[in-house]
């Protein structure tokens, strides 16, 4: 492995004796030194009193630093959790206390109904009533009588052909009071409707013209008196276009004289 040198030169005389000096002079250096520190070992264990112990030097602490190094994860493996806050409060120090924040409360909302119609309503919740829109004047109804003036005799019959109009409202046929005058009646009206209270505002009915003629017949028995005033026969009718209250009915009356000789 090595080349052969020729060219190195032979030590000088004496040089070997300083080189071995040196290395005697090392080696009981080396040995001073090991038995100094074995001195104070040998001493411990022989359980000798700690008064007679001395040292060339005082005993330093070791040190020892102990470096953790954290094992990156494997591949494919979970990564363990972090470990969680310590909960130990130091003495002294105060934990503010956090409220538990309460449920929220929701208010319930009433329930609303449907809403009130108060048109053409008997509900008196809507108030008084009244036309909406005014349905204006009210076409009387008209009875008139022929002949309006006749003579006939005890005993006989004596016809009156009645007539009724009513330009906005139906004449109710089955409501025909008759008065003849000499103490006698005829006709009359069935019970009036039980009408409801109605409340609000109403739509006025649709005007409805009529028109009614009938004839009626009666015998006078007794003859009117001289400078006595002739019997007056009356005919009362009646015409109706809303149960109540009628903006378009009514009622009127038609008369006729009649002088009876014996």
């Amino acid at each position: 492995m090595y080349d052969h040198r020729d060219d190195i030169p032979p030590p000088m005389p004496g040089e070997d004796d300083v080189v071995r000096r040196r290395l005697l002079w090392g080696l009981w250096g080396a040995v001073a030194v090991t038995v100094i520190a074995a001195i104070p070992g040998v001493l411990l264990g022989r359980g000798g009193d700690t008064k007679n112990l001395t040292s060339a030097q005082p005993f330093l602490p070791v040190t020892t630093t102990v470096t953790t190094v954290a094992a990156a994860p494997t591949a494919g493996e979970a990564t363990p959790p972090a470990p969680a806050p310590t909960t130990t409060v130091p003495k002294g120090v105060v934990t503010p206390v956090r409220a538990t924040p309460s449920a929220t409360t929701t208010t319930a909302r009433p329930v609303v109904g449907p809403a009130r119609t108060c048109r053409n309503s008997y509900d008196p919740a809507c108030g008084p009533f009244r036309w909406d829109p005014d349905p204006g004047n009210n076409q009387a109804l008209t009875v008139t009588v022929t002949p309006l003036s006749q003579q006939g005799k005890a005993g006989q019959a004596v016809n009156f052909h009645v007539v009724a109009d009513d330009p906005d409202a139906r004449i109710a046929r089955d409501c025909v009071v008759i008065d003849f005058g000499d103490g006698q009646a005829a006709g009359g009206c069935p019970p009036a409707t039980a009408c409801p209270a109605p409340y609000g505002p109403w739509a006025p009915p649709a005007r409805a013209p009529d028109h009614y003629e009938f004839t009626a017949e009666h015998r006078y028995m007794t003859a009117t008196a001289a400078g006595q005033a002739p019997y007056v026969a009356s005919f009362r009718l009646e015409s109706h276009s809303f149960c109540s209250p009628d903006p378009y009915g009514g009622s009127a009356a038609g008369s006729a004289t009649v002088t009876v000789s014996a």
